[in-house]
């Protein structure tokens, strides 16, 4: 485990205090809370840490991570830097303090799409899927809002963390990007010493009170390609399997998935970074085969992702990281927030049913930006 933990009331408190502060200031930080965990972390811009003279130089840091979907001029992998309960004392924040506030650099929102755009885009995905370019294919959709006047970014992150405790919860700004949010329920890696734990998390269906489902074929297909192809390239990076546990049902925010649990062990010295580049976009985010898919989303979609579907997290760069997916997430804007909602189309896909659950993915949000903006106005 990580020792970057804010782990009391104090230091919780402090983590919201002084993200407050740095939004005020301009810096970049980013938020977040691991799965099941109840502690908030905070990494933030190194260059602060360093000009502020009052943390030492770490002998084995611990960086965190936010990577875009695709890199590209627009959206830039970013590297920030996790702080110490100890580091956040008063002349920490005094220091912050005394710099100059500036003015929330807001990123442009995606452009909303219309159903009958959705349906028009998801009918192309099926024509390159009958002819046999690809077998699975992403395809998401932005749904944009006007942003409540009093919406307290702070407040929203603490009701939706505590909303879904067993997703990977962050809050981050980064000037020229803007501020974004959510709640991720799915892992991409985490590594302890010699050990790989991942999870394969695909098909969807609305929850269910009773808290009894049934999955059909085309989503127990579509579950094994991905395991497939997450058993492939462990192997290929001399990993071993050492466990799994799936699949089986998981519920998550408004939804259900099916999910199977892995645990690898290296055999041989294995290089993380390039399992990461071969895991990432997994089949959850972009498709099977991989370079078909992403192909396909280039041609279709229409619209650049940035960070939704990324993947951020912490790592040391050498015995630990622990990345997560950045999905049921938004991005806040100046006057809107945009909320990113997608789903796996294969040869199988019922066009209704896919908006559908776009539109049940996106509940996990919306019900806790009108629930906090109603706490506001009482």
């Amino acid at each position: 485990m990580t020792q970057s933990t804010l782990s009391h009331p104090k230091a919780h408190n402090s983590a919201i205090l002084l993200s407050r502060l740095l939004l005020k200031k301009g810096i970049s930080f980013c938020l977040y809370r691991f799965p099941n965990e109840g502690n908030y972390h905070l990494a933030i811009e190194n260059d602060v840490l360093i000009s502020s003279g009052i943390i030492p130089a770490k002998k084995n840091p611990v960086s965190f991570i936010i990577t875009p979907f695709i890199q590209n001029e627009e959206s830039t992998k970013v590297v920030l830097q996790t702080l110490l309960p100890e580091e956040t004392d008063d002349r920490f924040l005094g220091f912050i303090e005394q710099l100059e506030d500036k003015p929330i650099e807001w990123h442009p929102l995606p452009a909303a799409g219309t159903k009958e755009e959705y349906l028009q885009k998801l009918g192309n995905y099926l024509n390159d899927i009958r002819s046999g370019k690809l077998s699975k294919a992403i395809l998401s959709r932005v749904i944009l809002l006007d942003k409540p006047k009093d919406l307290d970014v702070f407040h929203f992150y603490t009701s939706l963390s505590s909303a879904y405790p067993e997703t990977f919860a962050s809050l981050f700004y980064i000037p020229g990007m803007g501020i974004w949010a959510g709640a991720s329920p799915e892992l991409l890696l985490e590594k302890e010493n010699t050990k790989y734990k991942t999870m394969a998390l695909a098909s969807t269906q609305p929850k269910k009170k009773a808290g009894e489902y049934s999955w059909r074929k085309k989503e127990e297909a579509e579950h094994h390609l991905v395991q497939q192809h997450i058993e492939e390239i462990f192997l290929k990076n001399n990993c071993s399997l050492i466990y799994s546990k799936g699949p089986y049902t998981i519920e998550t925010g408004k939804v259900a998935h099916l999910k199977t649990d892995y645990t690898f062990e290296e055999k041989a010295q294995s290089n993380e970074e390039t399992i990461i580049q071969q895991l990432h976009p997994t089949p959850a985010i972009g498709g099977l085969p991989v370079r078909e898919a992403l192909e396909c989303i280039s041609n279709y979609e229409r619209y650049n992702r940035n960070y939704y579907s990324g993947y951020l997290g912490e790592t040391n760069h050498h015995d630990f990281t622990r990345l997560f997916i950045n999905l049921r997430c938004m991005q806040i804007g100046k006057d809107k927030i945009a909320i990113y909602v997608g789903g796996g189309i294969s040869i199988d896909s019922n066009p209704e049913e896919e908006w559908a659950e776009t539109n049940q993915k996106s509940l996990t949000l919306l019900e806790i930006i009108e629930e906090t903006t109603r706490q506001h106005a009482h």
